[in-house]
C-alpha cells in the first residue's frame, strides 16, 4: 500500500461524512457526490486489473463486502430517515420563501463509527503489510496465488463499492420515504381543503 492509497482513504472518508453526519436533505447533489469523488479519485489509484490464480475472487469478494458494508451503514439502526414538508436551504434559515418536501436523514457517531472503523481497519492493514508482517503476507499471497496487485484492487473496489452502496441505500430510502408520505399529506391537504 502507497502513501496514495491511504491519501485515497482519507479522503474518500472526509467526503462521506461531511456530507451525512447530522440531519440533512437526501438530495441529487449529497447522494452523487461521493459517486463524483470516486469517479476523480480512483483513476488516479487503479493501475490494472490482474486476472490470474484467485485474483478475480479477491477483487469480487472485496467489492461484495465493501457493497455489504455500504449498505449496513446506512441500515436503520445508524441512520434515520423522515419526511420534511418545508425544507429550506441552510441559509438564510428565516427566508419567507417556502420550502419544498424532501427526505431528510439523520446520522450520528454510530454511523461514523462505522466508516472510521472500516477506514482504519483498511489503513492498519496497509501500516502491517508494510512494516509487521510483510514476509508473512508474502508467503500468503503466493500460497493463494494472488498477487499484490490484487490485494490493492481488492482495497479500492471495498472503498469504491462502500460508497456506491450507501448512495443506493440512502436513495432508496428517501425515495421510499417519499413515497410513503406523498398519500399521507395528499389526505392532509384534502382534509384541510374540506374545512
Amino acid at each position: 500500500m502507497t502513501a496514495n492509497i491511504v491519501i485515497m482513504q482519507l479522503a474518500l472518508l472526509a467526503v462521506v461524512l461531511e456530507s451525512d453526519l447530522g440531519r440533512r436533505k437526501i438530495g441529487w447533489f449529497r447522494v452523487g457526490r461521493p459517486i463524483i469523488g470516486v469517479a476523480l479519485i480512483v483513476p488516479f489509484f487503479f493501475t490494472s486489473l490482474p486476472t490470474g490464480e484467485n485474483d478475480l475472487l479477491l477483487q469480487g469478494v472485496s467489492a461484495l463486502a465493501g457493497a455489504a458494508l455500504g449498505l449496513f451503514s446506512v441500515c436503520p439502526l445508524l441512520v434515520s430517515v423522515d419526511y420534511h414538508p418545508d425544507w429550506r436551504r441552510r441559509w438564510p434559515r428565516t427566508s419567507p420563501t417556502p420550502g419544498s418536501p424532501a427526505a431528510v436523514s439523520r446520522s450520528g457517531a454510530g454511523y461514523a463509527a462505522v466508516w472510521i472503523a472500516v477506514t482504519a481497519a483498511r489503513l492498519g492493514f496497509a501500516y502491517g503489510a508494510q512494516h509487521v508482517f510483510p514476509v508473512g503476507l508474502g508467503v500468503f499471497l503466493t500460497n493463494h496465488h494472488l498477487s499484490a496487485t490484487g490485494l490493492t484492487n481488492g482495497f479500492i473496489f471495498l472503498s469504491v463499492s462502500m460508497s456506491l452502496f450507501r448512495s443506493l441505500g440512502l436513495w432508496v430510502r428517501g425515495r421510499a420515504r417519499l413515497a410513503q408520505a406523498g398519500p399521507v399529506m395528499g389526505a392532509a391537504h384534502a382534509t384541510g381543503g374540506a374545512r
